[in-house]
């Protein structure tokens, strides 16, 4: 078997960010023989039917995730509340609902700058059943202590993890940057330090290394902003482009085993998953005075009091399909 991405973000979901569409990921794994592959956008999951779509196409497992914005407490606006990263893994159906209800939290009720959810309220709510869970990246919390030093800070975290998901994983990341390495060899130390797996990623926001230029200028343009070497290595890779990054790193063997890490919690997710992809709409009851023609006639008489936006009776040739957005204001 061959190494398995399980951090990768596309253009659809992590928007002015990736440059990858699901097809392009998909194609990837099938050319590497890769049996599945993830999608763990920032913040949303508004692309992951799509790949769970190109993925049945191509007989290939589709992993859905999320890197969601975790903080200390998400009901706060708190400028001194720091957000940090961390990569949630659908395991099975119950862990695809309860990531559903997490990533709509955090626009529900925790959006202040990003969607941001706590982990104590995931725990609170019993919604880590069914999920794994990785660290993520130099943006996770676990990276950050690390680097300043805090290593209680960090074994409390993984303590609440722990308590909180099905399986939890430190990851490390397939990047030849020196700040990379370095970060590297402090969670591969405090892995053997607390008794935790880790695994290797690459944080994919591109299909292929030779793309970075391109990507470096549509991130300069959208976010307004230098990357530096931010992005070097976040391409799909294969089993031989993780030993080329990472050979002169450590040993073989460590190298192996958090490659053998991604085949096993490829594993770890079920085949049949209900994504209700054949559901089609639910029937939606609604009041004659809002289907198609008598909106349109109330809309061309001017009149104020018709809904801004409905889609009546019949819309778009589904039966039973209506929605009202909102109401006109009074004038």
């Amino acid at each position: 078997m061959s190494y398995i991405n399980l951090h990768v973000h596309s253009a659809q979901g992590s928007l002015l960010d990736s440059i990858l569409t699901t097809q392009q990921i998909v194609d990837f794994a099938k050319r590497n023989n890769q049996f599945a592959v993830a999608l763990s956008d920032h913040g949303t999951m508004h692309a992951s039917l799509s790949l769970v779509n190109d993925c049945q196409k191509a007989g290939i497992k589709a992993i859905t995730a999320c890197e969601i914005y975790e903080c200390d407490n998400h009901l706060e606006q708190d400028k001194d509340d720091k957000y940090n990263h961390l990569l949630l893994i659908v395991r099975n159906t119950t862990g695809l609902h309860n990531l559903y209800k997490i990533v709509s939290e955090g626009y529900v009720n925790g959006f202040y700058r990003k969607p941001r959810v706590s982990v104590q309220w995931i725990k609170d709510n019993h919604l880590g059943e069914g999920i794994i869970c990785l660290t993520a990246c130099q943006a996770g919390r676990i990276s950050r202590c690390l680097e300043t030093d805090k290593y209680q800070a960090a074994e409390d975290f993984v303590n609440l993890l722990q308590d909180t998901f099905d399986y939890v994983a430190l990851e490390i990341q397939s990047h030849p940057t020196e700040v990379q390495l370095k970060m590297n060899t402090l969670i591969l130390d405090f892995a053997n330090r607390v008794g935790l797996n880790y695994v290797i990623t690459s944080d994919a926001h591109m299909e292929r290394a030779d793309q970075i230029d391109t990507h470096s200028i549509f991130v300069g343009i959208s976010q307004d902003r230098e990357v530096g070497e931010s992005y070097v290595g976040c391409h799909l890779q294969n089993e031989e482009d993780v030993f080329n990054y990472l050979g002169d790193w450590d040993s073989k063997e460590v190298i192996q085993k958090g490659i053998d890490e991604t085949i096993h919690i490829a594993n770890m997710v079920n085949d049949n998953i209900d994504y209700e992809l054949n559901k089609g709409v639910p029937e939606t009851a609604l009041v004659d005075e809002y289907c198609d023609e008598n909106y349109h006639n109330q809309h061309q008489t001017g009149n104020a009091d018709a809904p801004v936006i409905v889609f009546g009776h019949g819309a778009l040739g589904i039966p039973g399909a209506g929605l009202v957005l909102a109401e006109a204001p009074q004038i």
